[in-house]
């Protein structure tokens, strides 16, 4: 599994397990591996900047979809992403702020903007550089809000 996008990196619960649930993909959508994703009349689609349902979870696969072929799907609520932004350098200031997806086509990335949270399809910095290589625009990221999958019961809350 080549990811690109969003990497996970284990999870705040502390299950590193990478779980991941199928969803069935929209006829003629193709998924990319790593790309934030929804549900749009039950079937599964890249996220895009203004998607009013939010963030279900990330791909693990690279699927072209026939509306009846399945996509993994990372659901974990605490799961965490590794990723990139448009920010030149992520500064400590930064840690906490919320931050939209810049693109829903190829390589999903994060955009620098932090201004008030409004919307469901966004991404909360938890940790800058953390390779500790000097890189100043990779971060480790969080679904903040949209949709949340309950494993128990095998359904959307």
């Amino acid at each position: 599994m080549a990811l690109q996008g969003f990497q996970p990196r284990g999870s705040l619960s502390g299950d590193l397990s990478e779980a991941t649930f199928p969803f069935v993909v929209s006829n003629g959508i193709t998924i990319t591996c790593g790309n934030a994703v929804t549900l749009k009349s039950g079937y599964l689609e890249n996220l895009t900047v203004t998607d009013p349902m939010g963030v279900l979870g990330v791909a693990s696969e690279t699927v072209v979809g026939n509306a009846s072929r399945t996509c993994g799907v990372f659901t974990d609520p605490n799961m965490i992403y590794y990723n990139t932004t448009t920010l030149a350098t992520i500064n400590i200031d930064d840690v906490g702020k919320v931050m939209n997806i810049a693109s829903s086509a190829g390589k999903m990335y994060l955009n620098n903007s932090t201004g008030a949270v409004n919307s469901a399809n966004q991404f909360i910095l938890l940790k800058k550089d953390p390779d500790g290589d000097g890189s100043k625009s990779k971060g480790l990221w969080k679904i903040y809000g949209g949709l949340t999958f309950n494993k128990t019961l095998g359904g959307l809350e």
